[in-house]
C-alpha cells in the first residue's frame, strides 16, 4: 500500500522539475550626474579663472619687457661710467707718476749745497756756521733738507749757550756752600729760588723714582768746573735740597 504512493511521489518529482531563477546583480557602472545649471556655473568659473590667469601672464610678460628695457639702460649707463672711471684712473696714474718725479727732484733740491755748507761749518766758529745755514734757508726755504739746516742752527746756538754757561761754572764745593748758606738743605723752597741762586733755569729736569714724595733732579750743562767741565746735578725732595753732584 505504501509502495505505490512512493512511486507516485517520485514520479511526480521527475516529470515536473523545479526551476530556480538566479538573481543576477546589476553590474553596469553608475554615472554621477549634476544639474545643467550647476554645470554651466562651474564652466563659467573655470573660464573666468582661465581669463584671470591669461591676464596675469600678459601682465608679467609686459613687466618683464619693461624691466629688461630699464636694465638695459642701467647697464648702458654703468658701462659709460666704467669707461669714464678708467679714463680718470689713467689720468690719476699719470699725475702720480709726474708727482713722484717732481718729488724726486724736490728732494734733490739743495742737497749738494747743504753738503758743501755742512763741511764748511765744521771748521768755523758757531756764529759763522749759523750764518751759513741761515743763508741756505733763504735760498732753499722749501727744500726737504731745510729741517736739517734748522737743526744745525739750533745745535750751534746751544753750543754758544754752553760756552756762555761755562763762564759761570763753579766747583761742586762752591755750589754746595751757596745752597747751604741759603738754608736750602734744611727747608723746602720753590724751585725758582734754586734757579735764581744758580743763575739760570736748568737745561733739563726729571722726576725721581719715588711715588710717595715729590722728587726732582735738575741738570745744568757744563756748570761744574773740576779738571774740565761737567754737568751740575741738584736733587730735591718736596722742595728741599738733598744733594749736589756732578756728572761723570
Amino acid at each position: 500500500m505504501y509502495f505505490p504512493l512512493f512511486f507516485f511521489l517520485f514520479g511526480c518529482e521527475q516529470d515536473e522539475p523545479v526551476h530556480f531563477t538566479p538573481q543576477v546583480g546589476d553590474s553596469s557602472p553608475k554615472i554621477a550626474s549634476i544639474e545643467l545649471s550647476e554645470h554651466n556655473k562651474l564652466m563659467a568659473e573655470q573660464k573666468k579663472h582661465l581669463i584671470d590667469l591669461q591676464q596675469r601672464f600678459d601682465q608679467v610678460v609686459a613687466e618683464s619687457h619693461i624691466r629688461a628695457t630699464e636694465d638695459a639702460e642701467i647697464i648702458k649707463e654703468l658701462e659709460a661710467r666704467i669707461v669714464n672711471l678708467n679714463h680718470s684712473l689713467g689720468e690719476y696714474r699719470s699725475e702720480i707718476s709726474d708727482s713722484r718725479n717732481s718729488l724726486k727732484e724736490i728732494k734733490k733740491m739743495g742737497s749738494k749745497e747743504y753738503k758743501t755748507i755742512y763741511e764748511q761749518s765744521r771748521n768755523l766758529d758757531h756764529e759763522k756756521a749759523i750764518s751759513l745755514f741761515e743763508e741756505f734757508l733763504e735760498e732753499f726755504p722749501n727744500s726737504p733738507i731745510s729741517s736739517r739746516a734748522r737743526s744745525r742752527i739750533k745745535f750751534h746756538n746751544a753750543e754758544i749757550q754752553v760756552l756762555e754757561n761755562r763762564k759761570s761754572a763753579r766747583t761742586v764745593r762752591l755750589w754746595e756752600a751757596k745752597l747751604k748758606g741759603e738754608g736750602m738743605f734744611a727747608r723746602a723752597v720753590e724751585e725758582d729760588e734754586i734757579f735764581n741762586l744758580i743763575g739760570r733755569k736748568p737745561d733739563s729736569a726729571k722726576r725721581g723714582s719715588s711715588s710717595e714724595y715729590k722728587e726732582r733732579i735738575y741738570i745744568w750743562r757744563d756748570y761744574i768746573l773740576d779738571g774740565g767741565y761737567h754737568d751740575l746735578m741738584i736733587e730735591t725732595t718736596d722742595g728741599k735740597v738733598d744733594g749736589i753732584s756732578r756728572s761723570e
